[in-house]
């Protein structure tokens, strides 16, 4: 690329497509053309109708630059190591039963370490009113703050703050929770959540089969060739209490969105199963991050899995507060 006051001049690779130059950069075919033409050399010159291989293309440099201030510096996405606290808003709807949750979440990061305060949930707008609801609710607090490491592509790597969430369990929630909640039920669930916090790390499924932390701990910091990749993920239905996998494809988008920010789209379907003649589900999510520090800023999106004839839907979305 070289150069001068008025114009940029562009390496074209093989031959020279002038319908979408035009549209990247913003200026009719023609003009971009006579542009070209009041520059080049004798030899570069392009005629109106036919294409011709050149070398160079001679592009305007204000529409150069107002193109360039557009996209992405680069087809990478990195782990934001440095210091910061975002607090975000989380709608989790499953289509399939009318149900609705919704909480806030706070998260500071440092280096690798996340550190996740969760707030309560509300179904369907209300505050939780059953009282099974609101002991599995007042248990699940007992985890936060929770402390936890992340791989450099942003997946989900180990409980770091175990034994404080034990010491937390075993001293003041457990004892708490069996003063209020007596009866063959509640012993019942209690017992299997003592089990379940005297070895988080080894039962950190019961984590991530949330929908929240399924995709708050998606791999999406990697380097995309070409700005596309393809993958696998696997998603825990709780409806059906089963794990899904899909073949999906990154899409990481050249140009900033509207507001300035960098937009990974995750698109797949459901992994064919030969024994298996079922509809297939699918996954369609929206993953924008800060263009200056990759921090994450929303999730929106959805995922269906088919069971037995029965479709489960979810709707996602996580946004910055």
């Amino acid at each position: 690329m070289i150069s001068e006051d008025k114009y940029i001049k562009l390496n074209v690779q093989g031959l020279l497509d002038l319908e979408t130059l035009s549209q990247e950069y913003q200026i009719p075919k023609n003009e971009l053309i006579r542009f070209h033409n009041s520059y080049c050399e004798i030899g570069e010159l392009l005629p109106l109708n036919l294409p011709k291989y050149v070398p160079f293309i001679y592009i305007p440099k204000n529409n150069f630059e107002s193109r360039n201030g557009k996209l992405i510096p680069n087809s990478s996405l990195k782990y934001p190591s440095h210091r910061n606290e975002k607090n975000y808003g989380v709608i989790i709807k499953y289509l399939h039963s009318a149900l609705q949750i919704h909480f806030e979440v706070n998260i500071k990061r440092e280096a690798s370490r996340m550190v996740i305060n969760k707030k309560r949930n509300f179904v369907n707008n209300e505050e939780v009113e059953n009282l099974i609801e609101k002991l599995f609710e007042k248990a699940e607090q007992t985890i936060y703050p929770l402390s936890v490491s992340v791989n450099g592509n942003g997946s989900f790597s180990k409980i770091e703050n175990e034994e404080e969430i034990t010491e937390r369990w075993k001293n003041d929630s457990l004892p708490k929770l069996k003063e209020y909640y007596v009866g063959e039920t509640a012993e019942e669930i209690l017992k299997k959540m003592d089990r379940v916090f005297h070895n988080l790390n080894s039962k950190k499924d019961f984590l991530l089969h949330s929908f929240f932390y399924q995709f708050l701990f998606l791999p999406v910091y990697q380097t995309y060739s070409d700005y596309t990749k393809e993958g696998k993920i696997d998603l825990y239905f709780a409806p059906f209490k089963k794990r899904v996998s899909y073949n999906i494809s990154y899409y990481l988008n050249r140009e900033f969105t509207r507001g300035t920010k960098i937009a990974l789209q995750i698109t797949g379907n459901e992994q064919d199963d030969l024994t298996n003649d079922e509809k297939k589900g699918t996954v369609d999510l929206l993953y924008k991050f800060r263009n200056d520090t990759h921090e994450l800023f929303s999730v929106t999106g959805s995922a269906s899995t088919f069971d037995k004839g029965k479709e489960s839907v979810i709707e996602f979305q996580m946004f910055e507060i």
